[in-house]
């Protein structure tokens, strides 16, 4: 794969190859573009780490949440074929910046995998670009239940 690849969320990007990967499509926000909806979380493991906010460490529910997203999701999708043929995508989902969100894990897979930088970025409509930082920790999880992953 050789190829320039974003992310960054539906309030702060509002030019450029904008694709969706949130559950419902950006509909919420009234989102019409394309949307690669095999990279969403499931809703299943989604709504377990959204209740467990509070009751249980964020580490332990972030850590949760990574490892349910790789099982079902990273794992059985070829990120490749999906974007084969997007020029400079912008992967779509809700939360800004440094929030917590599954951006910054397919983000950090795919650096991994395909040695790809992903930046996080925000776009004006005057093609104006930002870049945000990912929470660090998360590349540190994500390998950790890899490797725990291919242990089994």
């Amino acid at each position: 794969m050789n190829q320039r690849i974003f992310t960054g969320n539906y309030d702060e990007c509002k030019r450029g190859n904008l694709i969706s990967i949130s559950g419902d499509r950006g509909k919420s926000v009234g989102f019409v573009g394309k949307a690669i909806p095999q990279l969403a979380p499931k809703r299943v493991f989604w709504n377990i780490w959204h209740s467990n906010m509070g009751k249980i460490s964020s580490e332990a529910n972030d850590r949760y949440y990574i490892q349910e997203y790789y099982r079902q999701v990273l794992s059985k999708v070829n990120i490749e074929e999906l974007l084969r043929g997007e020029k400079d995508p912008i992967l779509l989902c809700y939360e800004k910046g440094q929030d917590f969100c599954h951006r910054h894990i397919l983000a950090e897979y795919i650096e991994m995998l395909y040695g790809i930088k992903v930046r996080d970025i925000k776009v004006d409509k005057n093609l104006n670009i930002e870049e945000n930082k990912r929470p660090e920790y998360i590349r540190r999880m994500l390998e950790s239940v890899i490797e725990k992953e291919n242990e089994r």
